[in-house]
């Protein structure tokens, strides 16, 4: 069976939040990017 792992990385650029989520299953990963916005709220994150 694989291992697998997440990781939520948040930062401003340049006037908006963005969020970048890795997915390691195996020797596999996936990467998703969401743009927030300005001001995001909690249940966004």
């Amino acid at each position: 069976m694989d291992a697998e792992s997440g990781k939520l990385t948040v930062f401003f650029e340049g006037q908006f939040w963005v969020g970048v989520f890795e997915r390691t299953s195996g020797d596999k990963l996936s990467v998703c990017k969401v743009i927030f916005g300005a001001e995001p709220k909690d249940y966004e994150v």
